[in-house]
């Protein structure tokens, strides 16, 4: 029993849930706004959302994790992932992947949820093909043009929910993939020797260390600034916006200090504090709107 708890335990390892176990929090906070928006009572759909995204974000990092394996062996912070090490073989990873990636799409279509299906689908391709197969050891435009996958599972959430369009869920998708840039490229910055040694061209690596600075720091400016557009436009923004100018107080002074010092540690804050951050505005649009819009 030990054993196979330990065996159970390193698959789950592998799947890295603390990526997509951010994709199922902000899939589930879009699906709990269309619930409140529309007083619905759709308690089975909820689950669905999270059953469907924690499959296809666990699927997804799987097959990445396959793509990447060269990658990772050479890499000091990847070099002793389950793959890396054996205790996971190729053909359990692909096979895995596979079988989770299939899941999280029959989930909503055999629910009758077309779009729910269609935007799963379109992540996992964006997420598996585009960025980390095609883009990601071509070019260090790879996570603007292959991060679109990141806020796929907010409109994954709202559509399982409801067939209703709204500019809710797009802007929530928008502020997922503007977050994106930020957390990639302050990690980036932080191992850019080890993604120099893998030969992956990530933005920090290609570009000069002012340029790479340049770049990380005004991605969080242009964060906090696109985090603020809904106080201008709901109901109680006064209250959104105060809270998350408050919450987006860290993140300015961490991007300043890192425009100062250029140091690696001062990357990884940024990088440590973008998530939560991400997760705090999505707890904050929920809550102004239970609490404070009509």
């Amino acid at each position: 029993m030990a054993q196979r708890d330990g065996r159970l335990k390193t698959f789950f390892i592998y799947t890295k849930p603390r990526i997509w176990f951010l994709l199922v929090f902000v899939a589930a906070i879009s699906s709990l706004i269309a619930i409140r928006i529309y007083s619905l009572k759709v308690d089975e759909l909820l689950i669905a959302t999270i059953v469907s995204v924690s499959a296809g974000g666990a699927g997804a990092e799987s097959l990445t994790n396959y793509i990447d394996r060269h990658m990772d062996a050479v890499m000091e912070r990847t070099k002793n992932r389950p793959l890396i090490v054996g205790a996971i073989t190729p053909k359990q990873a692909i096979t895995m992947g596979a079988i989770l990636i299939s899941l999280s799409i029959l989930i909503p279509l055999m629910l009758g949820r077309f779009l729910s299906t269609v935007f799963m689908a379109a992540g996992i391709f964006d997420n598996v093909f585009v960025y980390n197969y095609l883009l990601k050891k071509r070019t260090p435009l790879n996570i603007i043009l292959g991060g679109f996958s990141g806020g796929f599972p907010v409109l994954v959430g709202w559509y399982m929910i409801t067939s209703i369009n709204s500019v809710i869920p797009w802007f929530l998708f928008s502020l997922v993939v503007v977050w994106i840039p930020l957390h990639i490229w302050s990690l980036a910055y932080r191992y850019r020797e080890d993604y120099k040694r893998a030969r992956v061209p990530m933005l920090p690596v290609v570009y000069s260390n002012r340029v790479a600075v340049a770049c990380i720091a005004g991605s969080a400016i242009v964060l906090v600034a696109f985090s603020l557009i809904p106080a201008f436009f709901i109901e109680s923004g006064i209250i959104y916006g105060s809270i998350v100018l408050i919450l987006s107080i860290p993140i300015l002074i961490l991007s300043f200090r890192f425009s100062k010092e250029k140091s690696l540690n001062s990357s990884f804050s940024l990088f440590k504090y973008s998530s939560p951050y991400l997760a705090f505005v999505f707890i904050t649009f929920i809550i102004t709107k239970i609490f404070f819009w009509s």
